[in-house]
């Protein structure tokens, strides 16, 4: 968890905020922010803004000095300060209420939802394939594959309790697909022999015998000659 302090060029403070996620602190991620905020990073560019972190060890330490910071620093709209915040803080990195989560559910669901957009979606998949983004999701890079983060994972598994509720949870499910997804797996099925299923191949695919044919005379072999 950190509080976040954008600054322009001039090292002035613009914005500030509190996250549980470091990603949300990259001015590039500045989705849902607030119009006045969305209007000064136009003006100050997202690569050329100074991002300072002040890591928190709990909520109520990461509430309570965004609170303070933005009381320090001043906002445009009460003409105090710098700081494009709507707010005085506090209300960030929070626990929705289940009503609040009902309401971002069903809005959700919504056709109309601009999520759905092909504009949206085109933006989404062009952000998802630039190479800076997939750098830091990639081998080593990725967060999952951090000791600490790992370790953090593996800890709540070791949790009956955990263990019981998500079994639970995925106990019953079925995978429910729609025409149009079943129809789309067929036509990449049908294009692609190698996702086939091994009784579709077995016998009657002469390249995957083939294979399967080198593959276990090579293990044969290692076998006799004591290599395995």
């Amino acid at each position: 968890m950190v509080v976040y302090i954008w600054k322009d060029s001039f090292g002035t403070p613009f914005y500030v905020g509190f996250t549980k996620n470091r990603h949300r602190s990259n001015p590039r991620n500045a989705g849902a922010r607030n119009w006045l905020c969305r209007q000064k990073l136009a003006e100050v560019g997202v690569d050329k803004v100074i991002v300072e972190l002040r890591p928190v060890a709990t909520t109520e330490e990461g509430t309570a000095l965004e609170c303070k910071l933005i009381a320090e620093f001043g906002r445009i709209q009460m003409g105090t300060g710098p700081l494009t915040n709507l707010t005085p803080g506090g209300d960030g990195a929070h626990i929705p209420t289940p009503e609040h989560r009902e309401k971002l559910r069903r809005a959700m669901l919504d056709p109309a939802h601009p999520i759905y957009s092909a504009a949206v979606r085109e933006k989404q998949r062009k952000r998802m394939n630039d190479p800076d983004i997939r750098a830091k999701f990639s081998g080593d890079a990725n967060p999952s594959k951090r000791p600490e983060v790992r370790e953090k994972i593996k800890a709540k598994w070791r949790d009956p309790e955990f263990r019981e509720k998500m079994r639970l949870a995925r106990t019953g499910l079925k995978r429910s697909l729609s025409e149009k997804t079943k129809q789309k797996l067929r036509e990449n099925l049908a294009k692609n022999p190698a996702m086939k299923s091994w009784s579709e191949r077995n016998g009657k695919d002469p390249e995957f015998e083939a294979k399967r044919r080198a593959a276990l005379e090579a293990k044969y072999w290692k076998k006799l000659r004591g290599t395995t």
